[in-house]
């Protein structure tokens, strides 16, 4: 693949609460989330839209090149979408949410009814602030008719809104943690819970990860809190789902020196140069010998660390993204990795090296809003998909 020949193919419309997670059905079918908990699928195959005259003369559309209306609408979560995945081939896609559940969508299934989206409500808002339309006319215009479709399945466990979201490569095992701390492993095909984790009292479950044939577990804890002296400690540990036993502290690799273990007291300034906010984002290489996790949070250049998953020592640090990093993915030859950041950039790792290969997309200069939240990787591996808080998705051809 020729990252640096890659070609923004579509910008698709994602308005309302910023896109916060995404992923390929198919090559040809992408779903994303949102916020507000909504999901809408795409078929990348339409022909793009026609923008208007007055459209193309607006800044805030004019650089969207194939921009297409979703034909798709997944009805379930009642709050925020955290984390989308698929299994067998894709014909399963799992949402995780902060309204404490996981949802199983059969993608295969026809869909159940009918509904309408409203696609463009930042769009009618900036053309009453611009041309002083009359407000309530502009908003109760009608959005566009799309097909619905229930969940399959849903998955109950967590008492608290789940952000971190794992999945085997072969679609066996699911791990799923929250903020209020319990991890749980499933029997993804059984839809039945295999066994549970219970982190720090006083810290959540930031994200999890799990190698691709579902034996071994990353779990990652983060809560932060105004002093540095009476914040829980970060935790980031590696366990075997057979049996549950930890088989790595990382961070007892990385410091073997600090004594005192069960409070941030004089430890805090040591492991948050390292771990900044949390490992928000974590993911294992298709072989199971390295484990990718991204230092998350409000601070200045945040990296991604590569750990050897045996021994648990680092092996390098990698890319940098301004202001926090939000999500890694490896390639599907474990050769590359994807990063992306609050800086609004994706950056392509070659693993062998460390080298930065490409950047695709450009800091925007916002903290706050210009987010790329989230990656997918087509199953060819010839489209990457990014979330884009600015209310869009973005998909790229290499």
């Amino acid at each position: 693949m020729n990252f640096k020949d890659a070609k923004l193919s579509h910008q698709l419309t994602f308005e309302g609460a910023w896109p916060s997670a995404v992923a390929f059905i198919d090559d040809d079918r992408l779903v994303a989330g949102n916020r507000d908990g909504e999901i809408y699928a795409w078929d990348l195959t339409a022909d793009p839209l026609e923008l208007t005259e007055k459209q193309e003369k607006n800044n805030d559309l004019k650089d969207r090149p194939a921009n297409s209306n979703p034909v798709l609408k997944l009805d379930g979560h009642n709050n925020g979408i955290t984390h989308l995945a698929t299994a067998d081939g894709g014909k399963t896609l799992i949402s995780a949410s902060l309204d404490h559940t996981i949802a199983l969508w059969d993608t295969t299934a026809s869909p159940s009814g009918e509904g309408e989206a409203v696609l463009d409500i930042a769009q009618r808002r900036r053309l009453i602030k611009r041309d002083g339309s009359n407000e309530e006319e502009v908003l109760s215009q009608p959005g566009i008719k799309i097909s619905t479709q229930q969940p399959a399945h849903l998955l109950h466990a967590h008492s608290d809104w789940v952000l971190g979201c794992g999945l085997s490569a072969n679609g066996q095992r699911l791990l799923t943690g929250d903020d209020a701390g319990t991890s749980v492993l499933w029997d993804l095909p059984g839809r039945k819970e295999m066994r549970r984790w219970q982190a720090h009292p006083m810290a959540g479950v930031v994200s999890t990860a799990l190698s691709a044939d579902g034996k071994i577990a990353f779990i990652s804890e983060y809560r932060a809190s105004r002093g540095s002296f009476d914040r829980p400690p970060a935790q980031a540990k590696l366990y075997s789902t057979d049996d549950g036993e930890m088989l790595v502290d990382l961070l007892v690799v990385k410091f073997p020196d600090v004594k005192e273990r069960d409070n941030s007291y004089g430890y805090g300034t040591k492991w948050s140069k390292w771990v900044g906010r949390g490992f928000v984002t974590s993911a294992f290489s298709p072989d199971g010998k390295v484990l990718a996790v991204g230092m998350g949070g409000e601070i200045g250049d945040a990296q991604v660390h590569l750990i050897d998953v045996e021994s648990g020592k680092e092996i390098r640090t990698v890319s940098k993204h301004q202001y926090g990093v939000c999500d890694v993915q490896f390639t599907a030859d474990g050769q590359h990795l994807l990063t992306s950041g609050r800086d609004t950039t994706l950056k392509v790792i070659q693993v062998s090296d460390g080298k930065e290969l490409a950047t695709l997309g450009k800091p925007r200069g916002g903290q706050f809003k210009d987010w790329f939240s989230a990656i997918a990787i087509s199953p060819a591996g010839n489209k990457i998909a990014v979330a884009d808080i600015g209310g869009m998705v973005n998909v790229w051809n290499v």
